[in-house]
């Protein structure tokens, strides 16, 4: 009885051990864009995300709906609101979201944390073109 009592006791504290090195792993905090530190405009730094992203043959371009190769040809979408709804509230939706799971090779299928950041605060100061 009192080998299985060490032999438990031993066990546990290994357990412990183990599970207590996991407590302390802990990610660094993801660093937050300051929109009123940051200059967004679609001259300024939106327009190559958008050319990277959106505007190329198959997407908006010229066949699918909307031309994203000008500011004036992005205005309805921002307009109506469908540009803060695909890419910034359902952008993980494989379907719906934009960029689309299917782009192609050499097209990103996401927008980097940095890139939703400033999208996001160039919706949110109504998207300045300059």
């Amino acid at each position: 009885m009192n080998r299985f009592l060490s032999n438990f006791l031993a066990i546990i504290s290994l357990l412990v051990l183990a599970l207590s090195g996991c407590v302390s792993d802990q990610l660094p905090e993801p660093e937050v864009l300051d929109c009123n530190e940051t200059p967004t405009s679609y001259d300024l730094n939106v327009r190559d995300i958008i050319d990277r992203s959106c505007a190329y043959s198959g997407c908006h371009l010229d066949t699918a709906p909307g031309n994203y190769t000008t500011y004036e040809g992005l205005k309805f979408v921002l307009d109506n609101g469908s540009f803060r709804q695909r890419v910034l509230v359902i952008k993980d939706d494989p379907l719906l979201g934009m960029p689309p799971n299917n782009a192609p090779a050499g097209r990103p299928r996401s927008l980097t944390t940095e890139e939703l950041a400033l999208l996001r605060c160039w919706v949110n100061d109504g998207y300045p073109k300059n």
